[in-house]
């Protein structure tokens, strides 16, 4: 049986290895594992110190470090302008400037801008990087000074960062500035030398067949914790014979289905799908008044619980479109606990039981590097506990069977493009094989 990744971690932290990576797939307990790996690390004498990427991993972050560790004290350092949340525990110590910081063992964290803006004299045992493949390696470069050993985890299907300069330049650079900061490390030969690669091998957020479908993002493979037959969603009330309602009916034995809406003799929209904003509407519609009953755990799985609105997530890859979708649903079904509607970058890190996805090449006859981009694609198709429901015009299957992807690329650089057209296909075609296309 193989070493848990969070015992290699804590072996990584008592060790003297310079840089760990660690592959985490989509709900595969990265947090716990880098929690777990935190364990002891005190009572050695160590100091490390956590980057995460926002305020909202910070927090989320300290919540959990103080249900794992509700006897120690976990440092927040942050910038003057942060005010702490009510619900913030109370072992969460604030610390806004670095000559407040402690000097003995401890355990700080804070986002990569407020720890890359400050010099740290006193370096740190071991960094942690949350949701590393989020952060470019000229941002991992501003935090040089806070220890000279690191830990990157992360998920590395997820969307690259955003880099809003031209980046020509450094295409085929070994130390690539807008890169995601775990590939410099390990495509770099001598930083690949001193880089301990781990992998979490084992999705426990999705269901076994969803997890064989994403598995094609991926250069790794990682299995379900779901056995088969746990996860569903079903209708309790009769359906009708609406298309809408067999791919409903779908997600009974599937946990994954792409429903077409008919491509106009004019084309798609060229501007936002007012017609499919509908669609999506009409689903969340037909989900609720079917009283659609849902298991997500193995608790649920003989006594599934009601589906309600909360439950519910619908993601889309432009604020347009995702604006034209809550217009379309009722008031009362949004807000804070109801559904949320909004891009894949913004669901990254988070899940529903159900979700209802606009594919991203829906209306689009000649796909661009963005709308081929995978990463979107996969959040997109691994927020789910249950079910997903992926909605487009019709034409997706044809544009991606006539279109050519342009090679331009620098020399010596990975064909992104054209992996992301093999991609989409393989994902278009693993549902046209199974009849999972209505």
């Amino acid at each position: 049986m193989s070493t848990p990744v969070y015992m290699e971690l804590q072996q990584f932290i008592r060790g003297t290895g310079r840089i760990a990576v660690v592959k985490a797939p989509p709900g595969s307990g990265k947090s716990y594992n880098l929690l777990e790996a935190l364990d002891g690390a005190l009572a050695d004498g160590k100091r490390i110190a956590i980057a995460a990427q926002t305020n909202n991993q910070v927090d989320d972050l300290c919540d959990r470090f103080c249900a794992r560790f509700p006897d120690d004290e976990i440092v927040r350092f942050s910038s003057e302008t942060y005010e702490r949340p009510s619900d913030l525990p109370d072992n969460v110590h604030i610390v806004f400037k670095k000559d407040f910081l402690p000097v003995g063992p401890s355990i700080i964290i804070g986002t990569v801008a407020k720890l890359g803006l400050v010099e740290i004299v006193d370096e740190y045992d071991v960094l942690f990087i949350d949701e590393a493949w989020q952060m470019t390696w000229a941002d991992f470069l501003t935090m040089r000074d806070v220890s000279d050993r690191y830990v990157m985890i992360g998920d590395p299907g997820q969307i690259p960062p955003t880099v809003t300069i031209a980046v020509d330049r450094w295409e085929v650079s070994p130390v690539a500035p807008h890169m995601p900061a775990p590939e410099v490390a390990m495509e770099n030969p001598d930083l690949r030398a001193v880089t301990q690669l781990l992998e979490l091998d084992t999705c426990r957020r999705l269901p076994g067949d969803a997890v064989e479908l994403v598995n094609y993002f991926y250069d790794f493979e990682f299995a379900a914790f779901a056995a088969k037959g746990e996860r569903f969603l079903r209708p309790t009330k009769k359906t009708s014979d609406s298309r809408i309602d067999s791919a409903i009916l779908t997600l009974n034995d599937h946990s994954t289905v792409i429903y077409t809406h008919p491509t106009g003799p004019d084309g798609a929209p060229i501007e936002t799908d007012t017609e499919l904003a509908q669609v999506a509407a009409d689903f969340v519609s037909r989900l609720l008044a079917l009283q659609c009953e849902v298991s997500t755990s193995p608790a649920e799985t003989n006594a599934p619980r009601k589906l309600t609105a909360a439950d519910i997530g619908i993601v889309s890859t432009h604020n347009q479109m995702n604006s034209a979708i809550g217009s379309c649903l009722p008031t009362a079904l949004m807000g804070e606990n109801g559904i949320r509607v909004t891009t894949p970058e913004r669901w990254q890190g988070l899940e529903r039981a159900v979700m209802i996805a606009v594919h991203p090449l829906s209306g689009v006859q000649t796909p661009s590097a963005f709308d081929l981009e995978t990463g979107r694609l996969c959040v997109m198709a691994s927020r789910h506990q249950s079910a997903c429901i992926f909605i487009t015009r019709d034409h997706v299957g044809d544009t991606l069977n006539s279109h050519l992807p342009a090679a331009d690329q620098a020399l010596g650089r990975g064909d992104t493009i054209g992996r992301g057209h093999a991609q989409h296909t393989a994902f278009w075609q693993y549902h046209e094989k199974r009849n999972l296309i209505v």
